[in-house]
């Protein structure tokens, strides 16, 4: 801890003193010449035969009077001096301790990670920290706020006059260099002094140009990796066509040939070729089954020749006779028969898939499908809600798997926003997909 002993007070303290002997010594002097001179003309003899004449005032009790008066004076003169001293000290400790409190907040100003800085109205850099110097590049002689900032500083100047400060999340400023500068800015407005009128501006600057151009250069990459995302689930549904394709057409054709040619086989009677002829036929039969179970996963025929609704129907039809214990409840709008193939995709894919993991994991007794679309003035709407009343599961576990991420990334790849909820009993999946309008359409094709 400092040890209080400005040299100012010292001085003071000294100039006080030497006052006092003055203060002494002339107080001396003087009743020393008052004693001398009424010792020369005997004023105090002349006093006390003119008191004589007039005993009946009671004037030879004067002098004593006057003496009482003389030492209650200087009672009170010292008592005074004692006051004057006590609020000298006063003064000079607040005026220590208003420099320590300038000093120290000088030291915050000069040293602060902001870039703090005093301008005139007309946008002049009047006072700045090193902070400040250093985002402009060591240009603040030639910066003007004005300038720097066009019409939003006399915006921000206009604001100042209703309100006690000014915060901006995101401002950007034109630097001397041509260098980009964005900061985030708290303007506040004060007089230059008590005593004056004019009006100058007190900012903060905290430098987020890195952190804006990162976020830019992430909003980009984000885009760049939707559109990877769409592309690539473009080409896996192409390829799970061409694949449900090349299946129907070479598999389920041979399959169908050795079905025709076991039903040519001669029945002669002879019991064992008969039953394994059968043997094979129920083979092939059960393989063809399989086969147009992987067509239906791989590309459902019904979406591409009937649209959404029935496709989920038929899917809601085959998953129930597999699951005959749970029951469903199944609400789909006619007016979502119409969509585009991409959509139609997405909204397929993504009940297949939450049935999937309702099957496997929910372990639900009800499960409930809702497509609906809802209007609204320059989009319309597609909502799909999966909802089942299982054993729940933390969505941001990592057992979470690829299925949940994966339909995330169909539904914002269109643009849409993905949600689930699940407390610990049943399951919400939903998902809402901008559909494109006709004006949207018209605009696309300008």
């Amino acid at each position: 801890m400092n040890t209080y002993n400005p040299p100012s007070l010292m001085i003071t303290f000294w100039s006080r003193f030497n006052q006092s002997h003055r203060d002494l010594f002339i107080a001396i002097c003087t009743i020393a010449s008052v004693f001398f001179v009424s010792a020369k003309l005997d004023i105090s003899e002349k006093f006390v035969e003119w008191a004589l004449l007039h005993e009946s005032l009671q004037l030879d009790e004067l002098p004593l009077v006057l003496f009482a008066a003389a030492v209650v004076a200087i009672w009170f003169s010292r008592r005074r001096m004692r006051e004057v001293v006590a609020e000298a000290t006063r003064r000079v400790e607040a005026e220590y301790a208003s420099k320590e409190s300038q000093r120290m907040f000088k030291t915050l100003f000069d040293q602060g990670l902001c870039g703090n800085f005093v301008a005139d109205l007309q946008g002049n850099i009047l006072l700045c920290n090193q902070a400040f110097s250093s985002m402009c590049g060591r240009s603040e002689a030639t910066l003007n706020l004005r300038n720097a900032l066009g019409k939003s500083w006399d915006d921000l100047c206009n604001k100042l006059k209703a309100v006690e400060k000014v915060d901006i999340p995101e401002l950007s400023v034109k630097r001397p260099d041509g260098a980009p500068w964005i900061v985030m800015a708290r303007l506040t407005c004060a007089l230059e002094s008590p005593t004056s009128e004019q009006k100058n501006i007190h900012g903060f600057f905290t430098d987020i140009t890195e952190q804006h151009l990162a976020e830019r250069e992430l909003g980009v990459l984000f885009k760049e990796n939707q559109s990877l995302a769409r592309h690539a689930m473009q080409v896996q549904e192409e390829e799970r066509r061409n694949i449900a394709r090349e299946i129907h057409d070479e598999m389920g054709q041979y399959l169908t040939a050795i079905r025709l040619d076991i039903a040519t086989l001669p029945k002669d009677g002879n019991n064992a070729v008969t039953e394994h002829a059968k043997r094979i036929n129920s083979h092939v039969e059960h393989i063809q089954q399989g086969v147009r179970g992987l067509i239906h996963r791989l590309r459902p025929t019904a979406l591409d020749a009937h649209g959404l609704i029935e496709a989920v129907e038929q899917l809601m039809s085959d998953w129930k006779k597999q699951h005959p214990t749970v029951a469903c409840s199944l609400i789909l709008e006619k007016s979502c028969q119409n969509l585009s193939e991409k959509i139609n995709i997405v909204a397929y894919r993504i009940v297949q898939e939450s049935l999937t993991n309702i099957s496997r994991h929910a372990q639900a007794h009800f499960v409930d499908v809702k497509i609906m679309r809802t209007r609204g003035i320059l989009s319309d709407t597609l909502s799909i809600e999966i909802q089942d009343d299982g054993v729940g599961f933390n969505p941001h576990s990592p057992r979470a798997g690829f299925g949940l991420s994966g339909m995330r990334e169909r539904v914002e790849a269109e643009g849409g926003v993905f949600h689930i909820n699940s407390n610990g009993k049943g399951a919400l999946i939903s998902a809402s997909i901008p559909l494109t309008t006709a004006l949207q359409a018209l605009q696309e094709n300008k």
